[in-house]
């Protein structure tokens, strides 16, 4: 079994901007999961560099995904993870504004590889749809490894079928938000049919406006999937 979070730190502050990453450290710290993928993440010298705090905090491997230029660093996604990580890359979205990007990671787990991928979307619907499109066809281009989609997709409608499956959907859980103040689901993880759903739940912390997403899975019997390198 594995256990993967999604959570978006909102720049490590909670709703009334307040500075919460301390809080935030120790909540992921006692989630103990495998893989934990970030959004609106810092790595800067105005809001500090918050993905290497947490990383030093777990003690996990990090991948950083930059997606704007900030302060004399970067604003983007995160990665970290107890597994080791083979190779990591940012990739990027089209966007009509602000700049988006796709982190992608292969880790290897259990003697397998697994593809990881952990986005933000953007907030603008034509944007947002381009994207969606884009990791559409990757996903479909992609069908023989296990994959892991993260992220806060900025909708409450998205999906990926039939090539990835909503972890929560598939638990009867897609009508819980995630961003609570304003009642909406907007962070998800998909899973390629390689994976088997096997619990899905919120972490009810008030550290960030949006709560982590906690999915524990694992790789279903009889479906082979490509032995690490």
């Amino acid at each position: 079994m594995i256990r993967v979070i999604s959570y978006n730190i909102h720049s490590g502050r909670d709703l009334f901007w307040r500075n919460r990453l301390v809080q935030m450290a120790r909540t992921l710290l006692a989630l103990d999961a495998d893989i934990i993928c970030l959004q609106e993440v810092h790595e800067n010298s105005k809001y500090g560099y918050q993905a290497q705090y947490l990383s030093e905090q777990l003690s996990y491997a990090l991948a950083f995904s930059p997606s704007i230029a900030l302060a004399g660093g970067f604003y983007g996604n995160a990665l970290l993870t107890r597994l080791p990580i083979k190779e990591s890359g940012s990739i990027f979205l089209p966007a009509k504004r602000e700049q988006r990007t796709l982190l992608s990671a292969t880790l290897l787990w259990q003697e397998h590889e697994i593809r990881v991928w952990n986005t933000h979307c953007s907030l603008q619907a034509g944007s947002r749809a381009m994207q969606v499109q884009q990791l559409r066809s990757m996903a479909a281009d992609h069908p023989e490894t296990p994959l892991l989609l993260f992220g806060d997709f900025n909708t409450t409608n998205v999906s990926f079928a039939p090539f990835l499956i909503d972890c929560a959907r598939e638990m009867g859980k897609e009508g819980v938000p995630t961003l609570p103040a304003f009642r909406r689901r907007l962070d998800y993880i998909f899973a390629s049919p390689h994976w088997q759903v096997l619990r899905y739940t919120l972490s009810p912390v008030a550290w960030s406006d949006h709560l982590p997403v906690i999915v524990e899975l694992d790789l279903r019997p009889g479906r082979p999937a490509a032995p690490a390198k």
